[in-house]
């Protein structure tokens, strides 16, 4: 509307409107296990992959949001004919058969489990970022820009799952498998991670 006069251009012209999208994958997370002491005195803790451990949103009975169904407490960790009061590298019982229970089995003492670091991802990422804008042209030199910026504009949440969580243990009990919280970061500028409101003028000369 370039032939809009002064009050009218005041009211419908100048907005902009910007959008920034972002779809992504989960963040990357390594399956471990309890008892890391028993098995390597250094290092990474992780089991043997005997198949894949199948992931997804679903509840627990207690109504608790999964991201995995955690193994029962100790399934690889508790067989008495494996472990001792004290730490098992180089004794006899490291050379018994290994625990395995659903995908995975206890690596043998003093080693890493075949599971990838980072061969698993959380829940996907969906971010929305909107900016209004208007520019009022005071005088040829001085302009005032009024902006209105909304972060995660459709408050979507973005589920929380990463090793940095602790809850990726797969027999630790607990927290095992639960998505506890949103990511705190999800937009940048939001730091709750939920849905802000921003406003503000700019003044250029």
């Amino acid at each position: 509307m370039s032939d809009a006069g002064r009050v009218k251009d005041l009211v419908i012209g100048g907005w902009q409107v910007t959008n920034t999208l972002n779809y992504s994958g989960g963040l990357p997370w390594t399956p471990s296990l309890g008892e890391c002491g028993q098995i390597s005195d250094a290092g990474p803790c992780r089991p043997i992959a005997k198949g894949t451990l199948k992931t997804g949103t679903s509840r627990d009975s207690g109504g608790n949001l999964l991201w995995f169904t955690p193994l029962p407490q100790g399934a690889l960790t508790q067989s008495p004919d494996v472990f001792s009061n004290t730490d098992l590298t180089g004794l006899d019982t490291c050379t018994l058969a290994r625990p395995t229970a659903g995908p995975f089995a206890l690596p043998a003492c003093g080693q890493i489990g075949s599971v990838g670091r980072n061969s698993y991802r959380g829940p996907r990422g969906f971010y929305s970022d909107m900016a209004l804008s208007k520019t009022f042209n005071i005088t040829e030199r001085f302009k005032a820009q009024f902006r209105f910026d909304a972060y995660n504009v459709f408050n979507h949440p973005v589920l929380a799952f990463s090793s940095t969580q602790g809850n990726t243990c797969v027999d630790c009990g607990s927290d095992s498998g639960r998505i506890t919280d949103i990511e705190n970061n999800n937009s940048p500028g939001s730091p709750s991670g939920m849905r802000q409101l921003q406003f503000g003028v700019r003044f250029t000369f």
